[in-house]
């Protein structure tokens, strides 16, 4: 057999063997990118040439985790967060076991109210690493003879006037018994909103919902992106020897040295109306002084963490606005109602970035925010 097969290419001419031979390496090629092309495919998520040079705008990213709510903008939406093992509950409330709207009897229930930094997202913790859960175990650890159980009510996003929504609307049905607060960060983002903050979490056009993402380039178009936009290997490959420079199309805030002050007040009455909502449904308000990687003297290093640009104002004036709520938390809540978790502030090791906790910070933060609940909750033996 091997004998009569180099037979026949030696009665093959020059040519035509050149023209074998250029065949056959062809077809190894193709044969090759369509396996490398499905396994691309198979091995890593999707990504539109188009979006990444600007050129279209994408699904907006909310639309994935998230559900419209009709009172607090928006909720977490029920199943496995983003695919990964931390889980969101069928009533929307993200790193929480299920749980029946009707409490039962001899159980106290604990509600936590944040943003990102308490749902355990940004910076993805698992659904027994965020500190509401870590809150939850060690009391029962401390106090066995009470049936504890808790819902983290927070989610990515939040300020004072989600958290309020969801408080009235959704919460209270559940019966709390103890409500805990954490704000800080994100009410920043409505501070250049001011002029407009009746507009807050509505479209230009005057809805809410999640359409298009803004156009962002975060790659620089090519001419040849029109020939390889189809094939994800290809477009892996040229994305990896294209330097990234994530360009927002629409104009960047300008980087100021302060901010709007008058988005304190609006802080200041929302955390009013939460007081007087947990009042209301004879709950037991707690307010956390959020712990944050944003303070004085903060080395350049760590700095470069921080997200400043998020809000438009640079470091000195974050340390201010976060100065300024703490005040307003002090001169809102009752000292004994408030748990100071800035002792954790400034600690690298704490922080993946200006306030989201790694591990170790979760840890820190649950124990600090378990120690004031469990003296309030031995009070009532």
């Amino acid at each position: 057999m091997k004998k009569k097969s180099n037979n026949v290419r030696e009665s093959l001419s020059p040519k035509k063997r050149f023209a074998f031979i250029c065949i056959l390496i062809l077809l190894i090629i193709f044969t090759t990118f369509i396996i490398a092309e499905i396994y691309i495919r198979s091995a890593k998520s999707y990504t539109n040439l188009w979006i990444v040079t600007g050129k279209g705008a994408g699904k907006n990213p909310i639309d994935t985790w998230a559900l419209v709510d009709a009172f607090s903008a928006y909720k977490g939406r029920p199943g496995n967060y983003r695919g990964t093992e931390k889980t969101v509950n069928k009533y929307g409330f993200i790193s929480t076991p299920e749980i029946s709207i009707k409490k039962p009897e001899n159980t106290i229930r604990v509600v936590f109210l944040g943003g990102s930094s308490t749902a355990g997202t940004g910076r993805n913790l698992a659904n027994e690493d965020t500190w509401p859960f870590i809150v939850t175990e060690i009391l029962k650890k401390n106090l066995k003879g009470k049936k504890i159980e808790f819902i983290n009510a927070s989610l990515g996003g939040y300020t004072t006037f989600e958290s309020f929504g969801r408080l009235w609307s959704r919460v209270r049905f559940f019966s709390p018994d103890i409500i805990v607060v954490c704000h800080g960060w994100n009410e920043m983002y409505y501070f250049d909103k001011v002029d407009k903050i009746a507009l807050w979490r509505t479209l230009p056009d005057g809805s809410w919902g999640f359409h298009h993402a803004p156009k962002i380039a975060i790659y620089e178009p090519h001419w040849i992106d029109h020939l390889i936009c189809h094939s994800q290997l290809l477009t892996n490959i040229r994305l990896r020897i294209s330097k990234p420079h994530r360009k927002e199309i629409s104009v960047p805030k300008e980087i100021k040295d302060n901010y709007n002050k008058r988005g304190l007040d609006i802080f200041r009455t929302n955390l009013r109306l939460i007081r007087e909502a947990a009042s209301i449904f004879n709950a037991k308000l707690f307010v956390v002084k959020q712990a944050t990687l944003i303070v004085d003297n903060l080395n350049e290093k760590d700095r470069n963490r921080c997200h400043y640009d998020y809000h438009g104002f640079d470091h000195d004036a974050h340390v201010d606005a976060f100065n300024q709520i703490y005040r307003i938390i002090d001169e809102e809540i009752k000292t004994e109602d408030i748990i100071d978790a800035t002792q954790l502030s400034g600690s690298p090791d704490y922080f993946y970035d200006h306030v989201h906790p790694t591990e170790l910070g979760s840890k820190e933060i649950a124990k600090v925010v378990a120690k004031s609940l469990q003296s309030y909750l031995v009070t009532l033996e």
